[in-house]
């Protein structure tokens, strides 16, 4: 559970200081629309800092693999979705661009393995 909980703890961190940075001052440093892609990692960021903690309380009452997958999938993909996002926002190579879609596409498969953790996944006794 704590590695979850240090995930979500790291997550949160930076979503909060990327956007209190795209509220205070972005605007003045880079283009308008990138401080627009810096808004949007990290909002996306913080929901899944939010995601990481109810996995990690989750995992405490069940050992359901499905959740683990999610929080793993989570993790990651906040991590190349927000991440790729602050780094082309701030000037990155292009070729960055091609891990935004990977990183969302692994939100998604966390999304989808909650759901299905909640369809097929057996309650722990306890």
């Amino acid at each position: 559970m704590n590695g979850w909980l240090i995930g979500a703890g790291i997550h949160g961190a930076m979503a909060v200081a990327f956007g209190a940075w795209a509220s205070h001052g972005a605007g003045s440093v880079i283009a308008e629309d990138a401080v627009e892609w810096v808004r949007t990692g990290s909002s996306y960021q913080l929901w899944h800092a939010v995601a990481l903690i109810a996995v990690a309380a989750l995992l405490a009452h069940s050992r359901n693999r499905l959740v683990g997958v999610a929080g793993f999938a989570f993790c990651l993909g906040a991590l190349l979705f927000s991440c790729s996002l602050y780094a082309l926002a701030l000037g990155g190579p292009a070729w960055l661009v091609y891990l935004t879609p990977v990183g969302g596409s692994l939100l998604i498969a966390g999304w989808v393995a909650l759901l299905c953790s909640g369809i097929f996944g057996r309650r722990s006794a306890g």
